[in-house]
Protein backbone atom coordinates (compact mmCIF):
# COMPACT_ATOMS: atom_id res chain seq x y z
CA UNK A 1 0.00 0.00 0.00
CA UNK A 2 1.51 3.44 -0.64
CA UNK A 3 1.28 6.39 1.40
CA UNK A 4 -1.57 7.70 2.34
CA UNK A 5 -0.92 11.53 2.28
CA UNK A 6 -0.04 13.27 -0.71
CA UNK A 7 1.68 16.03 0.83
CA UNK A 8 2.80 17.45 4.21
CA UNK A 9 3.09 21.55 5.66
CA UNK A 10 5.12 21.85 8.46
CA UNK A 11 4.92 24.81 11.01
CA UNK A 12 9.20 25.78 11.03
CA UNK A 13 9.74 27.54 14.52
CA UNK A 14 9.44 24.89 17.02
CA UNK A 15 8.27 22.43 14.54
CA UNK A 16 11.52 21.74 11.92
CA UNK A 17 13.78 24.46 13.92
CA UNK A 18 15.50 24.76 17.49
CA UNK A 19 14.66 28.29 17.69
CA UNK A 20 15.23 28.46 21.31
CA UNK A 21 19.00 28.19 20.52
CA UNK A 22 19.11 31.70 19.24
CA UNK A 23 15.93 33.14 19.92
CA UNK A 24 16.05 33.72 23.89
CA UNK A 25 19.63 35.18 23.73
CA UNK A 26 18.19 37.69 21.39
CA UNK A 27 15.17 38.43 22.93
CA UNK A 28 17.05 38.76 26.40
CA UNK A 29 19.58 41.21 24.61
CA UNK A 30 16.84 43.34 22.76
CA UNK A 31 14.98 43.56 25.98
CA UNK A 32 17.70 44.69 28.27
CA UNK A 33 18.48 47.41 25.48
CA UNK A 34 15.03 48.92 24.99
CA UNK A 35 13.94 48.61 28.73
CA UNK A 36 17.38 50.52 29.57
CA UNK A 37 17.47 52.78 26.86
CA UNK A 38 13.62 53.62 27.68
CA UNK A 39 13.44 53.57 31.59
CA UNK A 40 11.37 50.85 31.87
CA UNK A 41 11.50 49.62 35.21
CA UNK A 42 8.96 45.82 34.98
CA UNK A 43 10.82 42.39 35.63
CA UNK A 44 12.25 41.31 32.59
CA UNK A 45 10.87 38.21 30.82
CA UNK A 46 12.41 34.72 31.71
CA UNK A 47 13.17 32.42 28.96
CA UNK A 48 9.97 30.03 29.50
CA UNK A 49 8.18 33.36 28.58
CA UNK A 50 9.88 34.46 25.60
CA UNK A 51 9.26 31.06 24.03
CA UNK A 52 5.88 31.58 24.61
CA UNK A 53 6.16 33.70 21.38
CA UNK A 54 7.46 31.97 19.07
CA UNK A 55 4.56 30.81 16.56
CA UNK A 56 2.85 34.04 16.59
CA UNK A 57 3.53 37.16 14.54
CA UNK A 58 6.42 39.13 16.59
CA UNK A 59 4.14 42.24 16.66
CA UNK A 60 1.60 40.01 18.66
CA UNK A 61 3.75 37.89 20.55
CA UNK A 62 5.81 40.89 22.50
CA UNK A 63 1.94 42.05 23.25
CA UNK A 64 1.34 38.69 24.48
CA UNK A 65 4.39 38.75 26.60
CA UNK A 66 5.16 42.20 27.45
CA UNK A 67 1.59 43.49 27.83
CA UNK A 68 1.96 46.24 30.21
CA UNK A 69 4.21 48.34 27.50
CA UNK A 70 2.97 51.19 25.17
CA UNK A 71 2.70 51.38 21.50
CA UNK A 72 6.64 53.40 21.29
CA UNK A 73 7.75 50.85 23.96
CA UNK A 74 6.77 47.56 21.58
CA UNK A 75 8.00 49.24 18.62
CA UNK A 76 11.38 50.18 20.11
CA UNK A 77 11.43 46.42 21.36
CA UNK A 78 10.40 44.50 18.03
CA UNK A 79 13.05 46.38 16.06
CA UNK A 80 15.58 45.45 18.88
CA UNK A 81 14.59 41.38 19.12
CA UNK A 82 14.72 41.67 15.12
CA UNK A 83 17.87 43.48 15.22
CA UNK A 84 19.54 40.80 17.91
CA UNK A 85 17.92 38.04 16.49
CA UNK A 86 20.36 38.43 13.49
CA UNK A 87 22.78 38.62 15.63
CA UNK A 88 22.32 35.58 17.61
CA UNK A 89 21.35 33.30 14.52
CA UNK A 90 24.87 34.40 12.97
CA UNK A 91 26.63 33.65 16.55
CA UNK A 92 24.83 30.43 17.72
CA UNK A 93 23.99 29.53 14.53
CA UNK A 94 20.47 27.64 13.12
CA UNK A 95 20.28 24.14 13.89
CA UNK A 96 17.33 21.45 13.09
CA UNK A 97 15.43 19.66 15.96
CA UNK A 98 16.41 16.12 16.69
CA UNK A 99 14.39 14.02 13.68
CA UNK A 100 13.67 16.42 11.08
CA UNK A 101 16.32 15.75 8.71
CA UNK A 102 15.77 12.44 8.19
CA UNK A 103 11.89 12.99 8.25
CA UNK A 104 12.22 15.16 5.80
CA UNK A 105 14.77 13.18 3.53
CA UNK A 106 12.57 10.28 4.07
CA UNK A 107 8.76 11.98 2.84
CA UNK A 108 10.91 13.49 0.15
CA UNK A 109 11.55 9.89 -0.78
CA UNK A 110 8.52 8.84 -0.56
CA UNK A 111 7.70 11.33 -3.33
CA UNK A 112 5.53 13.57 -0.81
CA UNK A 113 5.22 17.10 -1.39
CA UNK A 114 6.22 19.43 1.11
CA UNK A 115 5.50 22.90 2.38
CA UNK A 116 5.98 25.09 5.17
CA UNK A 117 3.94 27.70 6.44
CA UNK A 118 5.45 29.99 9.37
CA UNK A 119 4.16 33.39 10.62
CA UNK A 120 7.37 34.88 10.16
CA UNK A 121 8.81 37.65 7.86
CA UNK A 122 10.31 36.84 4.83
CA UNK A 123 13.88 37.24 5.22
CA UNK A 124 13.70 34.95 8.57
CA UNK A 125 12.40 32.48 6.10
CA UNK A 126 14.50 32.96 3.39
CA UNK A 127 17.42 32.88 5.81
CA UNK A 128 16.59 30.00 7.54
CA UNK A 129 15.97 27.73 4.26
CA UNK A 130 19.35 29.11 2.94
CA UNK A 131 21.49 28.34 5.68
CA UNK A 132 19.64 24.78 6.86
CA UNK A 133 19.57 23.41 3.06
CA UNK A 134 16.15 23.21 3.45
CA UNK A 135 15.31 23.78 0.07
CA UNK A 136 16.59 20.48 -0.83
CA UNK A 137 12.98 19.15 0.21
CA UNK A 138 10.67 21.64 0.65
CA UNK A 139 8.54 22.64 -2.51
CA UNK A 140 6.36 25.58 -1.11
CA UNK A 141 7.22 27.80 1.64
CA UNK A 142 5.25 30.49 2.85
CA UNK A 143 5.42 33.57 5.73
CA UNK A 144 3.35 36.60 6.33
CA UNK A 145 5.52 38.79 3.76
CA UNK A 146 4.35 36.20 1.21
CA UNK A 147 1.72 37.97 -1.57
CA UNK A 148 -1.50 37.96 -1.16
CA UNK A 149 -1.16 36.27 2.67
CA UNK A 150 -2.70 37.31 6.09
CA UNK A 151 -2.67 34.12 7.84
CA UNK A 152 -1.46 31.02 8.21
CA UNK A 153 -5.15 29.64 6.90
CA UNK A 154 -3.95 31.69 4.20
CA UNK A 155 -0.24 30.31 3.83
CA UNK A 156 -1.75 26.84 4.03
CA UNK A 157 -4.38 27.26 1.40
CA UNK A 158 -1.82 28.32 -1.00
CA UNK A 159 0.72 25.57 -0.63
CA UNK A 160 -1.64 22.78 -1.35
CA UNK A 161 -3.36 24.96 -4.61
CA UNK A 162 0.74 24.89 -5.52
CA UNK A 163 1.49 21.39 -4.88
CA UNK A 164 -2.18 20.61 -6.83
CA UNK A 165 -3.52 18.27 -3.99
CA UNK A 166 -6.23 18.33 -0.70
CA UNK A 167 -4.99 14.71 0.64
CA UNK A 168 -2.54 16.66 2.96
CA UNK A 169 -1.48 16.82 6.54
CA UNK A 170 -0.64 19.75 8.85
CA UNK A 171 2.31 19.10 11.32
CA UNK A 172 2.62 22.13 13.72
CA UNK A 173 3.12 22.86 17.72
CA UNK A 174 0.76 25.71 18.14
CA UNK A 175 -3.34 25.55 18.25
CA UNK A 176 -3.04 28.00 15.24
CA UNK A 177 -1.20 25.67 13.12
CA UNK A 178 -3.74 23.12 14.14
CA UNK A 179 -6.50 25.65 13.23
CA UNK A 180 -4.91 26.44 9.62
CA UNK A 181 -4.83 22.61 9.21
CA UNK A 182 -8.46 22.05 10.45
CA UNK A 183 -9.75 25.54 8.35
CA UNK A 184 -8.48 23.80 5.26
CA UNK A 185 -10.29 20.34 5.60
CA UNK A 186 -7.17 18.66 6.53
CA UNK A 187 -5.95 16.03 9.51
CA UNK A 188 -3.45 17.60 11.40
CA UNK A 189 -0.22 16.23 13.78
CA UNK A 190 0.79 17.91 16.62
CA UNK A 191 4.18 17.86 17.73
CA UNK A 192 5.24 18.06 21.35
CA UNK A 193 8.57 17.63 21.73
CA UNK A 194 9.89 20.99 21.83
CA UNK A 195 8.43 24.03 23.33
CA UNK A 196 4.65 24.43 21.82
CA UNK A 197 1.64 24.13 23.37
CA UNK A 198 0.21 20.92 25.46
CA UNK A 199 -1.61 18.40 23.25
CA UNK A 200 -4.65 18.67 25.26
CA UNK A 201 -4.88 22.57 23.96
CA UNK A 202 -4.11 21.75 19.86
CA UNK A 203 -6.70 18.85 20.00
CA UNK A 204 -5.00 17.36 16.95
CA UNK A 205 -5.43 13.75 14.92
CA UNK A 206 -2.28 12.83 16.12
CA UNK A 207 0.30 13.46 18.79
CA UNK A 208 3.90 12.96 19.01
CA UNK A 209 6.80 14.38 21.00
CA UNK A 210 9.79 12.53 18.77
CA UNK A 211 9.80 14.01 14.61
CA UNK A 212 10.86 9.82 14.01
CA UNK A 213 7.51 8.85 14.68
CA UNK A 214 6.53 11.32 12.19
CA UNK A 215 6.08 8.95 8.95
CA UNK A 216 5.05 6.14 10.78
CA UNK A 217 1.90 7.53 12.24
CA UNK A 218 0.96 9.08 8.73
CA UNK A 219 1.42 5.57 7.22
CA UNK A 220 -0.57 3.98 9.42
CA UNK A 221 -3.40 6.37 8.38
CA UNK A 222 -3.63 4.04 5.31
CA UNK A 223 -4.67 0.77 7.78
CA UNK A 224 -7.11 2.74 9.72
Amino acid sequence: MGFPFEAVVFDLDGTLVATDQFWIPAARAATRRVFRERGITRPEPTGEEWMRLVGHPLKIGLRIVVPDLNEADWAALEAACLDEEERAMSSHGIKLLPGAEAMLRELKELGVGLGIASNCSGAYLKRVLGELGLERWIDEARCLDSPGIHTKVDMVADILLCLGTRRAVMVGDRQGDMHAGRENGLLTLAYTGAFGDSAELMAADWTTDDLGEVVGLLRSAGTE
